[in-house]
């Protein structure tokens, strides 16, 4: 059943299965008399996976039917305790415990010559798009590029949409006029297009700067990633651990949750990207940069708490409630 205080919900895992190399869908549901809350195209949520592991996964279904939530998990080689855990031990009839939707990469309502652009497992987001672009009759494109056809998931399931036509596979495996081509895919766009992007971090770096190129706003692109985010170049500071009686120095190519580790102090962890609040830690004293997406600006103003995987110090010292 629903837990209204943490905004927690236990969910059956209705039908698992590998659609793709190395990734697996999950299709869930209620365990109990509740529905679930509707979604928008976007939308994700946190997993718990087993004690101390959380990851984040979108919606990728049609955001139309909120009876079920449907994620795809690739198995990633340097994974770090969360999907290779789900592909081992997740199965059918499972009951897991997942967060109510949150969307961070939510579709504008003024949106125009819309392109939507996937890597990889990056899909489960643009999907869930473009379900709702196609009933909202917008005109936009929908990009796909894999390494190769056994990794490309949902593509019968695209074929067979409403939005069928306006889809374009592109596969590192086959000939080279069917690659994507960023010229040809941002080419005839004007300054108020708007582009989606998810995937690898390099790959959305290098669709987004062509989609810039070609002179779209740089307000109107929008990415999303589940990767943790990697410091570097950053001033040095101290962080003064007040329970603990530390104080660290946060060198310019650590957070601050890595520097209280390799102090031994460990902190809580999920998304190590200032998506879930997980780490959130008590703000003594001190002039935060926070860097996360999980606070409203309100409470980023009020300087209370700050996520210690992303966000860093303005300051020379800063004091935590740690």
């Amino acid at each position: 059943m629903t837990n209204e205080a943490s905004q927690l919900m236990n969910v059956r895992i209705r039908r698992f299965e590998v659609i793709a190399k190395d990734i697996a869908c999950l299709e869930i549901v209620p365990a109990g008399d509740f529905e679930l809350p509707p979604f928008s195209a976007g939308s994700h949520v946190d997993v718990f996976i087993n004690d101390g592991v959380i990851r984040q996964y979108s919606i990728c279904n049609d955001p139309a039917d909120p009876s079920h939530y449907r994620l795809a998990v690739q198995e990633e080689a340097t994974s770090r305790g969360g999907s290779k855990a789900i592909h081992e031990t997740f199965r059918t009839d499972d009951v897991i415990r997942i967060s109510r939707p949150r969307n961070n990469f939510g579709l504008a309502e003024d949106a125009e010559d819309i392109v939507l652009v996937a890597g990889g497992i990056g899909v489960t987001p643009i999907l869930s798009m473009a379900y709702q672009l196609s009933r909202r009759q917008a005109d936009f494109t929908f990009h796909l590029c894999a390494r190769s056809r056994d990794r490309a998931a949902f593509v019968e399931e695209i074929a067979a949409s409403p939005f069928a036509s306006r889809f374009h596979l592109h596969l590192d495996e086959g000939p080279s006029q069917q690659r994507f081509d960023p010229f040809r895919a941002f080419g005839e766009i004007g300054p108020r297009a708007t582009v989606y992007i998810c995937g690898p971090k390099g790959f959305m770096d290098f669709v987004a700067g062509a989609a810039k190129n070609s002179g779209c706003q740089a307000g109107r692109i929008h990415v999303e990633s589940f990767t943790p985010l990697k410091i570097e170049g950053e001033a040095e500071f101290e962080v003064v651990a007040a329970r603990s009686g530390m104080t660290i120095t946060v060198p310019s190519d650590k957070s601050i949750a890595d520097a209280l580790i390799d102090a031994g102090i460990m902190p809580k962890l999920s998304c190590e990207q200032g998506i879930c609040g997980s780490c959130l830690t008590r703000v003594i004293s001190g002039d935060v940069d926070h860097r996360d997406t999980y606070q409203t600006d309100n409470e980023k103003r009020e300087n209370k708490q700050m996520s210690i995987c992303c966000s860093r110090a303005r300051s020379k010292q800063i004091v935590l409630d740690i």
